[in-house]
């Protein structure tokens, strides 16, 4: 029995079906379910932390705010009745109170920002694996190739073997062997898919990313508004050292 051997396009047809396989695999480990699962969980996180952490500032900006008015309404009369350093002291307090939850709110904004950036990177890279997925596209050429196998395999479909092509006919696969077309064709629609899934799975992955881009300037209002709560507190400490420089002054003066 002969048998029959493969011809080189055929064999290059193998070896890319193999090729199919092994990038099948590939783009089902790049966003699997749980992938999109634990992005979900995330953004929805940093949302809820970004609006945790605005709730903590309207806090802590009413907190200040009443420091502040203290501070600036009651400084004079409590330095003509010598309790100002009294005053201060328990201004002192609240400013420690306030810095030290200044400085936590800061670190979480930090935390979110880092968030948030390691989300994109991590998206950047899925879309950076996708993205030589991406250039197989069902391109009028990769049609007419595939088109012309589907006619090479009419004559074998219809018991007609030996079918001549008709007159203008250029198509070299007319003559091919089924199992060759089929396998041709089969590898042509594989890439063909691999190549539409990949491109939509790319274009969800960057929509995913603009979400998070999204988030970048309300993290910046935070620290923004954070910076004005930091400088009203430093205000308020260049204001009591320099009444305490003032006490040390006018105490002995008095006392003399």
């Amino acid at each position: 029995m002969e048998t029959t051997r493969p011809s080189e396009t055929d064999e290059t047809m193998i070896a890319g079906m193999s090729y199919v396989l092994k990038e099948e695999e590939q783009l089902a480990k790049v966003w699997s379910a749980q992938d999109r699962a634990e992005h979900v969980w995330s953004v929805r996180e940093s949302i809820e932390l970004a609006s945790s952490l605005r709730q903590r500032l309207e806090t802590l900006r009413v907190q200040i705010d009443g420091v502040w008015e203290r501070f600036v309404t009651l400084a004079l009369e409590r330095a003509l009745s010598a309790q100002l350093r009294q005053f201060l002291d328990e201004i002192d307090v609240a400013m420690q109170e306030s810095n030290q939850q200044m400085v936590e709110v800061d670190c979480e904004i930090d935390r979110l920002r880092a968030r948030v950036q390691e989300r994109r990177r991590c998206l950047e890279e899925k879309i950076a694996v996708l993205e030589p997925l991406t250039h197989r596209t069902s391109t009028q050429n990769h049609l007419d190739m595939m088109l012309a196998r589907v006619e090479g395999l009419e004559p074998y479909l219809l018991g007609k073997k030996d079918m001549a092509p008709e007159a203008g006919e250029t198509h070299p696969a007319r003559h091919a062997n089924a199992s060759g077309d089929l396998l041709y064709l089969r590898v042509r629609l594989l890439t063909t898919r691999i190549a539409i899934i990949a491109s939509s799975r790319s274009k969800q992955l960057s929509e995913f990313d603009t979400e998070l881009v999204a988030l970048l300037p309300e993290i910046e209002r935070l620290k923004a508004d954070l910076t004005a709560l930091v400088t009203r507190i430093e205000c308020m400490s260049e204001l009591s050292r320099y009444w305490l420089v003032y006490l040390d002054i006018a105490v002995p003066e008095r006392e003399a």
